[in-house]
């Protein structure tokens, strides 16, 4: 198993040492992915008035342009682009009947059609989700979650993400919300039930579990492969296990030591009491990992037979792991999991870097668009970067090295490697942490790290 580049700096940081221009660049991307014929595929389309594509085009240079919504009517450097008024791009925005959904589908399939060249061992699918915070009471279906972070609930909405991972790019290809009972206002935009608008906001009251697996059909339908679906212990249930490997995907995923019962030797068993009587006396070292890990095959009543990795990090502390191809070897398992952090990045790069979550409206459908724009722009971006400006092997998203610095081969690889250790072993063995902070003093020892690169590879 090769190991996976997870992280890098962020798209701003790229574009930057890059020197690319966005406007032309996002312009021609557009064309070549065809945006337009797969707005018109999408029904995402207007009768009168300014085309959905202009609008669309204009709004994905906002955050490049750092600029908010109101800047579309307010400021000169839109104007030249399309003069529109406020009215035109709210009645954008709020339009039930646009099937953004299909037309993320669309374009992820271009795009894979046009860049993705990986073996299907390389394909996994990621699932999780995220709080997308709000302040307005009044918005419609906002509601209270509990925000695993800081301990405390939060107004705002939930965002299930299901996104692709080849290896090297995380493609966000559909997205869900859930509204929880708690909700400051009973609001609900009176819309024909047969929209596409009232098809996301009844979908919206499912349960997670059952929107993933909604989410998980819909990819399959679609055609997109993959050899694993990977999420985290919320969604590690027996039954969601099991319908996943109903659709054709594997699982890997991380466990909680809760009340279920695995079945080992003719006994019923929980993760616990096999941890303390069966796998800490098992334990062997995984060089690739610097951790100690036993593997045992259990059995689920739906699932049917899975390995279960038990990792040890301390004394009283163990984490497990579970996969539904019994063959795979501990590390290779370890590995297909970490790349999960690759949605983390994305959460991170959207809400700080591309506007996820800063829609301005308080309709349920713009928040469908809004978001659908954000993942539109994430697609240009990821297409862009690596289309054209990687000029040497890059493991992950938006890798910020300049071109002189991809030359010198030995710091950027030492630091790649001492990068995943760390992301890795705070993801898998760490519930409790700053995400922001971490993600601050990466960016800042790569900095460093990397506007010293002479130096250090002189002392080498």
């Amino acid at each position: 198993m090769k190991n996976h580049t997870l992280m890098s700096l962020s798209i701003q940081k790229e574009i930057k040492k890059q020197r690319i221009s966005a406007e032309p660049e996002v312009n021609r991307a557009v064309n070549e992915l065809n945006v337009k014929t797969l707005l018109c595929r999408s029904n995402i389309r207007k009768e009168k008035g300014y085309s959905p594509a202009s609008l669309l085009f204009v709004m994905l240079l906002l955050p490049l342009a750092k600029m908010n919504l109101t800047s579309l009517w307010t400021t000169d450097f839109y104007k030249r682009y399309i003069n529109a008024g406020k009215d035109a791009y709210y009645r954008f925005l709020n339009h039930p009947r646009f099937n953004w959904r299909r037309f993320i589908y669309l374009v992820v399939n271009r795009i894979v059609a046009l860049c993705d060249r990986v073996a299907f061992n390389d394909k996994v699918l990621i699932a999780d989700d995220t709080i997308l915070k709000k302040t307005g009471k009044n918005m419609e279906l906002v509601s209270f979650h509990h925000d695993h972070k800081i301990h405390s609930r939060q107004l705002g909405y939930q965002m299930l993400q299901l996104g692709y991972h080849n290896g090297s790019h995380f493609y966000p290809i559909d997205v869900g919300f859930h509204i929880s009972k708690k909700r400051p206002n009973e609001k609900i935009r009176s819309i024909d039930r047969r929209t596409n608008g009232w098809k996301r906001r009844a979908e919206s009251f499912k349960k997670k579990t059952d929107l993933l697996v909604e989410m998980l059909q819909r990819a399959y339908q679609q055609g997109i492969d993959a050899r694993f679906v990977l999420f985290d212990s919320w969604f590690a249930h027996d039954k969601v296990i099991s319908k996943v490997l109903d659709i054709g995907y594997g699982v890997i995923c991380r466990l909680k030591a809760g009340k279920t019962r695995y079945g080992y030797n003719g006994e019923l068993l929980t993760l616990k009491a096999i941890w303390h009587n069966i796998a800490r006396h098992k334990l062997q070292k995984v060089p690739q990992w610097n951790v100690k890990a036993a593997a045992i095959t259990l059995e689920l009543p739906l699932s049917g037979t899975v390995l279960v990795v038990f990792v040890r990090w301390s004394k009283k502390r163990w984490h497990c792991f579970l996969s539904i191809e019994t063959d795979l070897e501990i590390a290779e398992i370890l590995d297909y999991y970490a790349r999960r952090w690759s949605i983390e990045v994305y959460f991170r790069d959207c809400k700080q870097l591309l506007d996820l979550g800063k829609g301005q409206s308080e309709t349920f459908d713009a928040l469908i668009a809004w978001t659908s724009i954000v993942m539109l722009r994430y697609f240009l971006l990821v297409y862009i970067l690596s289309k054209r400006y990687s000029t040497g092997p890059i493991g992950a998203l938006f890798r910020c090295l300049a071109q002189e610095q991809l030359e010198l081969t030995v710091i950027p690889a030492l630091w790649s490697r001492l990068r995943q250790i760390m992301m890795v072993s705070s993801q898998l063995f760490s519930t409790n942490f700053d995400t922001e902070i971490f993600f601050h003093i990466l960016d800042i020892a790569e900095n460093i790290l990397l506007d010293n690169s002479v130096l250090f590879s002189a002392k080498l």
